[in-house]
């Protein structure tokens, strides 16, 4: 028999119907702003060039007025349509949520289900083991006839074997009828066993703790290593990405800046596995007779090294580049996003929502949220092996600002074309919103801005 497809659930076809109606009546919108205001922009010209009696003056003003009142009720349309959009983006963001925390639940009941099934087998074994164990040897007593065949086991185990195993299997059948019963054409259940007599005992199946559930990369973990300095110590700790194509930024009604996605080819690179720290800055501070980076009362070491322009970043770039004899180099914005993608779709590398224990921002619910960053390494790496990709400092990358992705390049160089009055930083910070850290968000900051959660780390040809 041919194995039924897996339909998509019904609210999110109707959704992303809604979604294409609505960008094309607010395409529809923009055009017709944008031909009153060319009618109305022909109209004045026509006034000021062309000589005019009273009367036709008079009914030009008129045409005007009419035009005007007709621009602003199809702005305020168009107003209307985008939050909408904005709107509708917003339930589908809380759809996945949902979604994701389903799934969640589905993981927990998929893990207690596998340690129901392995407390069968082992009762399973127990009771083979018993009917396989000799009995007791008893002196039978003297007899003149031939006796009728003696059983080899006790009847008292089978009957308490049989009755623990249909109970076991009945648990499991009710575990599995919990599912949601649009999820279980993805989650088939197991048949249905044989209904138990009922007993006054229920044994307790195990159960794990809920945890977050990391997706698995698309590709290996990549291997981690650092270059020796030439003066002592060693650059930051590199992993080593064998590039690949991935879809980059977002399709969104309501914001330009990270759309439209478009597909992008990267090249095998070397990034930072973690933020640049104030060990890591320190040292080429003191190498070049720089100023030290502010630590804002929160201490160095190990904490990811803020309050640095985007001028100073690439300065330590160098500074590592002729220590190394290797070329590093800020990462390109398409690197970053690649990186911190780790092979994933949703918006965060662990999937659609904020767990608490991933990431420091503002509403993360860890206890440096909106206090101050935290030491690297505080927080789980993504599947590439990557620490803070998400939260504690915000980082610079080597690519001009553009307000969109159009005519943005298909490979993963940096984008430096035209006027650079301000560059990209990413990833979300501890004072900035969870929302601020999603993988395909964006912010602009002039190269010469020196701020307290504004950090970055490197990256290094291959």
């Amino acid at each position: 028999m041919a194995e039924a497809t897996n339909p998509q659930p019904e609210p999110v076809n109707d959704s992303q119907s809604l979604r294409k109606t609505l960008e094309q009546l607010r395409r529809d919108a923009e055009q017709e702003v944008m031909r009153l205001n060319r009618r109305i922009a022909e109209r004045v010209r026509e006034a000021d060039v062309t000589p005019v009696s009273s009367a036709e003056q008079l009914a030009m003003e008129q045409e005007l007025t009419i035009l005007h009142q007709t621009l602003a009720s199809k702005e305020q349309t168009l107003d209307h349509i985008t939050e909408e959009c904005r709107r509708l983006e917003d339930a589908l963001e809380d759809q996945n949520l949902t979604l994701d925390g389903l799934k969640q639940e589905m993981d927990r009941k998929e893990a207690a289900l596998k340690n129901a099934r392995e407390e069968i087998e082992r009762m399973r074994r127990e009771l083979a083991e018993h009917l396989k164990a000799p009995p007791a040897m008893i002196p039978a007593p003297a007899q003149t006839a031939p006796s009728p065949p003696q059983l080899t086991t006790s009847p008292r185990w089978t009957w308490i074997g049989a009755a623990l195993l249909l109970m076991l299997l009945a648990v499991v059948g009710g575990l599995l009828s919990l599912k949601p019963a649009w999820l279980r054409h993805v989650f088939p259940a197991a048949p249905q066993p044989l209904r138990a007599p009922a007993v006054a005992t229920v044994l307790p199946i195990p159960t794990t703790q809920p945890v977050a559930v990391v997706p698995t990369a698309v590709m290996a973990t990549p291997s981690i290593q650092h270059d020796p300095l030439r003066h002592g110590g060693q650059a930051p700790d590199l992993a080593s990405l064998a590039g690949g194509s991935f879809q980059m930024g977002k399709n969104s009604l309501s914001s330009d800046d990270f759309s439209p996605a478009h597909r992008v080819q990267v090249k095998p690179f070397r990034i930072g596995v973690t933020e640049v720290t104030y060990q890591d800055y320190d040292r080429f501070t003191h190498a070049t007779g720089r100023s030290l980076a502010s630590d804002y009362g929160w201490g160095r070491g190990k904490r990811p090294v803020v309050g640095v322009s985007w001028d100073d970043a690439r300065a330590y770039a160098g500074w590592l580049s002729q220590e190394t004899g290797k070329h590093y180099r800020l990462p390109t914005e398409a690197e970053w996003e690649f990186a911190a993608r780790a092979g994933t779709a949703s918006p965060y590398w662990w999937g659609f929502g904020i767990e608490p224990g991933l990431a420091a921002c503002f509403d993360c619910g860890s206890v440096w949220d909106n206090r101050s960053t935290a030491p690297v390494r505080s927080f789980p790496a993504n599947p590439f092996g990557l620490y803070d990709t998400a939260g504690n400092a915000m980082e610079w990358v080597e690519d001009c600002y553009h307000p969109n992705y159009e005519d943005a390049p298909d490979v993963s160089r940096a984008w430096i074309d035209g006027i650079c009055t301000h560059r990209v930083a990413r990833g979300g910070a501890f004072n900035k919103p969870s929302s601020s850290m999603r993988i395909y968000d964006r912010a602009r900051f002039e190269p010469d801005a020196r701020l307290n959660m504004l950090g970055f780390r490197v990256a290094r040809d291959d």
